[in-house]
């Protein structure tokens, strides 16, 4: 079994090399440029890290993580933007318990 230390010791570690490894990224990119080709995959890396996490998710989700899902997929569809695609999501998160009470007390 680990004692306290040892986890102190591990979250420690791990915490320094994600900083590291960011604070590599940030200089190696202030210094080299990169090519179309990287900054295209870089400018698609957010979306497709948001999408991993969603679909992961998707096992553990209720009704209403799926119906916010799907309207968000929907305006995603529709418009091209992530950016209002979350928002969708947010909303249909939001007004679900409403809508399914029919207008009475939320769920």
């Amino acid at each position: 079994m680990l004692n306290d230390a040892t986890y102190f010791l591990a979250v420690t570690v791990l915490a320094l090399v994600a900083l590291g490894t960011r604070l590599s990224g940030a200089l190696l990119m202030a210094r080299v440029r990169p090519t179309p080709r990287v900054e295209t995959f870089l400018q698609g890396m957010s979306v497709s890290v948001i999408a991993a996490l969603v679909a992961s998710s998707l096992t553990t989700m209720d009704l209403k993580a799926f119906a916010a899902t799907g309207g968000a997929i929907v305006v995603a569809a529709l418009t091209r933007s992530v950016v209002w695609a979350m928002i969708a999501g947010m909303i249909v998160a939001a007004g679900y318990p409403h809508v399914v009470s029919f207008g009475g007390t939320p769920a």
